[in-house]
């Protein structure tokens, strides 16, 4: 009788060991999808400015930046009064952006915004 009940603690607790080992090496991250937005706006006048604007969806798990979500990003590259020289807007999971180059007064600059902002 001793030896069936040293058996059957022994198989509970060698179960219960399995179940905590098992539940450890599951995934237990905590994501979330918080919205960024950027931008870098120039304005000299109301017929003179730059624009440069993202909004997107970020993954972040465990408090760490995963990847730019990039059917959620939209943005804006603008200009009026200045020589565009290029611009674009560019949706990666790694980085997303968006961008003018302009050429005012002889001086070429760039507009720049970027999610998430710690990339920039």
């Amino acid at each position: 009788m001793k030896r069936r009940i040293l058996l059957g603690v022994l198989l509970i607790g060698g179960l219960l060991i399995g179940l905590v080992n098992a539940a450890g090496s599951i995934s237990t991250q905590s994501c979330w999808t918080p919205w960024d937005h950027n931008s870098d706006v120039r304005e000299w006048s109301r017929d003179e400015w730059v624009w440069a604007g993202i909004h997107g969806q970020v993954l972040v798990c465990d408090g760490k930046f995963q990847k730019v979500l990039t059917d959620t990003v939209w943005g804006t590259a603008t200009a009026k009064g200045v020589t565009v020289i290029s611009k674009g807007i560019r949706k990666g999971s790694d980085i997303s952006y968006a961008y003018v180059t302009y050429n005012r007064d002889g001086k070429i600059t760039t507009a720049f915004a970027d999610i998430p902002h710690y990339f920039g």
